[in-house]
């Protein structure tokens, strides 16, 4: 009897508390979470389209992250922090990833970010399309396709 009240007042606020709970790293990039190759960079005035299927560069979300990266190592990869609002991604707060000798802000645009499709420092997309195995990202001036990896 004993034991039975003392469950019927504690699983009530052991539900309560984890249904409450709100951390930094809950999840917002919803159907965007993961690893996304970047397969190709398309003007969006048709002029010219680079096919990048056979190069290693991936776009990663997790929670509030976006980890760009050319998995060659070749390159720098990068760092943004995002917000989806209905079907647009904003990227904002860039750093040039570097574990080893640490994350560095970016104040100005890096001509390396072109590689991930990136044209301004802190772009906007509107999300064309997006399931569980293709995503389209326009900004404007070019369309990013990529495949689920």
């Amino acid at each position: 009897m004993k034991r039975i009240k003392i469950l019927s007042i504690v699983l009530p606020l052991l539900a309560l508390l984890l249904s409450s709970c709100s951390l930094e790293t809950d999840n917002d990039a919803d159907r965007m979470e993961g690893m996304w190759h970047l397969v190709k960079i398309e003007s969006t005035t048709g002029v010219a389209s680079e096919d990048l299927s056979e190069q290693v560069i991936f776009w990663s979300f997790q929670a509030k992250l976006l980890q760009m990266e050319d998995k060659t190592g070749n390159h720098n990869s990068y760092l943004y922090r995002f917000r989806i609002d209905n079907d647009q991604l904003t990227l904002t707060s860039p750093y040039q990833f570097d574990r080893e000798n640490g994350d560095r802000p970016l104040s100005a645009y890096e001509s390396t970010l072109a590689l991930y499709g990136i044209k301004s420092l802190t772009p906007v997309f509107r999300i064309e399309e997006l399931d569980r195995r293709k995503m389209v990202l326009n900004d404007g001036s070019v369309r990013l396709y990529f495949d689920k990896f």
